[in-house]
C-alpha cells in the first residue's frame, strides 16, 4: 500500500484543512461515513481521505476550492445499475441537505456490506 496516515484523527485533521465552506461539508460527510459503516478504516493516502475495507477503496472525500468530491473505488460502486450504460462514481457537493445525507448514508452501507 502507498504510504497513508491511519486513523480518524488523520483523516479529521485533513478534512479540517479545506476551504470553507467546504471543511464543514467534508466533516460531515466523514461522520456519516464512519457511522454508516463502523467496517471502514479511515486513512489519508496521495492527499486524500479514504475508507477501506479488506484493503479495498470503498469511498473517499476530495475537498476543492469550489466544491467537494464525494466517490467510491469502481470496482465497489454502490451506485451501479444493471441494464445502465453509464455508472457514477462521484459526485461534487456543495451542500447538504437531509435528503442527500440520507443517499449517501444507503451507498456507504451498500458498498461496505
Amino acid at each position: 500500500m502507498i504510504f497513508a496516515k491511519k486513523g480518524e484523527e488523520a483523516v479529521r485533521n485533513k478534512l479540517a484543512g479545506a476551504p470553507a465552506p467546504y471543511q464543514e461539508i467534508a466533516l460531515r460527510l466523514h461522520s456519516i461515513i464512519t457511522e454508516s459503516a463502523t467496517s471502514l478504516e479511515p486513512v489519508v493516502r496521495w492527499g486524500l481521505a479514504f475508507y477501506v475495507k479488506d484493503g479495498k477503496d470503498i469511498c473517499y472525500i476530495k475537498p476543492d476550492k469550489d466544491y467537494l468530491v464525494f466517490g467510491f473505488g469502481e470496482v465497489v460502486n454502490p451506485a451501479f445499475e444493471e441494464g445502465s450504460l453509464m455508472h457514477p462514481v462521484a459526485w461534487t457537493i456543495t451542500a447538504l441537505d437531509e435528503a442527500t445525507e440520507q443517499k449517501i448514508r444507503a451507498l456507504v452501507q451498500k458498498a461496505a456490506g
